[in-house]
């Protein structure tokens, strides 16, 4: 039996919680939350419920941190050195040198440090891992409507840094170079973004993000010689389109184009992706392998952390150039 701590009752947080109670094997020993309001989310009394993580250190095996990004690195150093697994939301922290720093602890510790890309384990991104073969274009959209309790994070960090983490295991090629434009709307930071990227074996992506949209849409198009996909994340959806034939038909007063079809729905089986993440962090513990994924979620934050850099210095300084290369500065 893993015993597990929830540190932080937020939005994360209370699904964390609801999900360690449904899991076999896994048994929620505490939570964690100044907010005593939030202690209202678990209602079991034998959970230790206080306001200070330390207090659980003594009474769990792992932690589920999901506190605003700004504490990420200090809770989660401090669990590591107390030998505690970690699974800590996106992003592990707010620059390179500390998640370094976390996941050499963690190595040292043989402790496992996972972050929490969800959609790492939405069914239809495992599935699309089947059948993907030789894409040209790559398209993201991912959007919705502004809530105020995400402010401390821009949309690239919030939002896109899933897509850039679901990329760059896609195409698996080194980024040649990239642009980026964005813009704030509602806080001081990008809230709408839109980046173009080079990868060195050719693929080009576009990822359109946004929190202050109208709608809410997460999909994913891949352009490849033999088929469009189409993958909705919401919905766990995947849609492969092929091409069959065209036509042209031509009369006294018309002139008609017509291109065909075959359209296929990609069975997927669908389940609680973070249930799975959750179920993935107890299987490395419980078996010592894969205790983390350093490099690919290095890849991702250093990406993204420069893309964010590039877009925030571009909205100060009207000037400032958006493009970027790796012989320039490198991540």
């Amino acid at each position: 039996m893993i015993k597990i701590g929830v540190i932080g009752l937020g939005h994360m947080g209370g699904y964390h919680a609801s999900v360690c109670k449904i899991i076999p094997n896994v048994q929620l020993v505490g939570v964690a939350d100044p907010n005593e309001e939030n202690w209202k989310k678990v209602k079991s009394v034998k959970v230790v419920k206080t306001k200070n993580y330390k207090n659980l250190l003594d009474i769990v095996d792992a932690v589920i941190i999901a506190v605003p990004t700004q504490y990420h690195y200090a809770i989660a150093k401090d669990c590591l050195e107390n030998k505690k697994h970690v699974l800590v939301e996106k992003p592990i922290t707010k620059n390179l040198k500390e998640a370094k720093e976390l996941f050499d602890i963690a190595q040292k510790n043989n402790c496992a440090l996972h972050i929490g890309h969800v959609e790492r384990f939405n069914g239809a991104v495992q599935e699309l891992k089947k059948i993907i073969h030789e894409p040209y274009l790559i398209e993201c959209h991912r959007m919705g409507p502004f809530v105020p309790r995400v402010q401390t994070d821009s949309v690239i960090m919030d939002l896109m840094i899933h897509d850039i983490d679901i990329l760059l295991n896609l195409v698996d090629s080194p980024v040649k170079s990239f642009s980026v434009v964005g813009n704030r709307i509602k806080t001081g930071l990008s809230d709408i973004a839109t980046v173009a990227i080079t990868f060195e074996n050719g693929v080009l992506a576009k990822i359109v993000s946004s929190r202050v949209s109208q709608a809410k849409q997460r999909t994913m198009s891949i352009h490849q010689k033999t088929s469009f996909i189409k993958l909705d994340f919401s919905t766990q959806d995947i849609s492969i389109h092929r091409h069959t034939s065209d036509s042209v038909k031509i009369s006294s007063n018309q002139l008609q184009y017509r291109q065909e079809g075959t359209i296929e729905r990609l069975f997927v089986y669908k389940d609680n992706p973070l249930k799975l993440e959750v179920e993935n962090f107890i299987k490395s513990i419980k078996t010592g392998k894969h205790l983390t994924d350093a490099q690919q979620d290095i890849s991702a934050l250093g990406l993204t952390l420069k893309i964010e850099e590039i877009l925030e210095a571009q909205l100060d300084d009207c000037c400032y150039s958006g493009h970027w290369q790796p012989t320039q500065t490198g991540l």
